[in-house]
């Protein structure tokens, strides 16, 4: 008789993907949590294009880290740039059934704030040197 703890069940979603954004150059990382049920079930990542919903399988790499812990799917992207914004999926698989859950990153451009203290002599040079650059 099979002990009612060890029979078969699919994968579920216990808690979603949420949409994240982020600057460009910081790390993001996407996080859900699913039970893998049992057997337990593959993981896998994807991401769509920018202007389809065509999804890629995403492998751990130099760009991208995945990570599992128990019941926490995780991806972590190390360094952002603007054309990682997308929707990105995680996947779990068993032969009893498949889920997932999807978000979307958002990867703005980083903004520069400049802090300029500037002398009299600093500012004519600068004016100086504008007026010959609109002269060309």
């Amino acid at each position: 008789m099979m002990c009612a703890s060890l029979a078969a069940e699919a994968p579920r979603v216990e808690k979603g993907l949420e949409n994240v954004r982020v600057e460009a150059g910081e790390k993001a990382t996407l996080s859900c949590e699913m039970s893998s049920g049992r057997p337990a079930g593959e993981t896998h990542w994807y991401r769509s294009g920018r202007c389809c919903k065509i999804f890629r399988e995403i492998f751990d790499d130099d760009k991208y880290e995945i990570k599992r812990d128990d019941k926490t799917m995780s991806l972590v992207i190390g360094v952002t740039e603007r054309t990682d914004s997308a929707t990105y999926r995680c996947e779990v698989v068993n032969k009893f059934g498949k889920v997932r859950s999807e978000c979307r990153l958002v990867v703005v451009q980083r903004m520069y704030h400049l802090s300029l203290s500037l002398f009299v002599t600093d500012i004519i040079i600068l004016y100086l040197c504008c007026i010959m650059s609109a002269e060309k």
